[in-house]
């Protein structure tokens, strides 16, 4: 099993309209993309302007077939999203090896 987690630092004050568009953007991806495992929005307690969206993926070809080719390198966007960020998203992926 693959996790990506893409990381966004938001602009201050766009915070609360930023994780709602996030959250009705990826509400239907467990019915569109075969493979995900599971996934959430998550803000940071400390510093509400970090939202990671965590995404868990049976194998390499399931998150393939969602991020297309350049799954490693390239962060899945939605229109206009860098009008909400700071900075680009950061993007990394881990395996399960438990």
């Amino acid at each position: 099993m693959l996790t990506r987690v893409s990381e966004a630092l938001v602009k201050p004050g766009r915070e609360q309209e930023f994780v709602a568009r996030v959250r009705d953007l990826v509400r239907t991806f467990p019915e569109i993309y075969d493979g995900l495992v599971g996934h959430e929005v998550l803000v940071d307690l400390d510093d509400p302007r970090r939202v990671q969206y965590v995404s868990r993926w049976r194998d390499e070809q399931a998150l393939e077939n969602y991020a297309g080719p350049g799954w490693r390198t390239d962060p899945v966007t939605f229109p206009d999203e860098d009008e909400y960020l700071q900075r680009p998203l950061a993007l990394r992926h881990f395996q399960d090896v438990s």
